[in-house]
């Protein structure tokens, strides 16, 4: 990071799923018990699949939620990524990333080809880092999904729908940022005092 090129962009990137049932952090209950609520669990859960990624200057969140977040779907995420760098001045997007079989060669081609499609492939420069295998606590977005989970998902309502979901979660992160850039180069700092 400290050595960012002048018109570089450096996102951390990562997904994960969301489903239309309560859940809890916390709870009270007697003593030997667990805390107990109202589910929706005997039909079939919903997913949704989410899509962040972090700016590790700004703290700045790109969201995309879908019902599928296969190969196809990673790469037209960066590419629209892609162009929105380009809109906002940027010649290069640096992505780091886990070894998430979504993220491999395939993933890498699809997106040079939307860049062609889009006609961009000469604007901008997309370069990506992998994190370890199994080291989560190497990404920032871990850290942002957990916030998210925590501010946002936990203790809904036992008779929340999918779409509900989603539109709360595109709310937020319409006009709100779960982390200052102070918190996110405080998270940032942690990460590099783990390696």
């Amino acid at each position: 990071l400290e050595n960012r090129e002048e018109y570089e962009k450096i996102v951390f990137f990562d997904e994960f799923a969301v489903y239309d049932r309560p859940s809890i952090f916390y709870g009270w209950a007697e003593k030997n018990t667990r805390p107990e609520i109202p589910s929706n669990e005997k039909r079939r859960r919903n997913k949704l699949n989410g899509m962040i990624a972090v700016d590790a200057s700004t703290g700045k969140e790109y969201l995309k939620l879908k019902e599928k977040s296969k190969t196809e779907d990673v790469s037209d995420y960066f590419a629209q990524l892609s162009q929105d760098c380009v809109k906002e001045g940027f010649n290069k997007l640096t992505i780091i990333l886990d070894n998430n079989s979504t993220h491999k060669d395939k993933m890498k081609f699809q997106v040079k080809s939307h860049l062609e499609n889009l006609q961009i492939e000469n604007k901008i420069t997309v370069d990506f880092i992998h994190t370890p295998t199994y080291s989560p606590n190497f990404n920032l977005v871990e850290y942002i999904i957990h916030l998210l989970r925590l501010r946002l998902l936990h203790h809904q309502n036992a008779d929340i729908n999918m779409q509900q979901v989603q539109e709360k979660l595109e709310k937020y992160f319409k006009f709100n940022q779960l982390q200052t850039p102070e918190q996110i180069q405080n998270i940032i700092e942690h990460i590099c005092n783990l390696v």
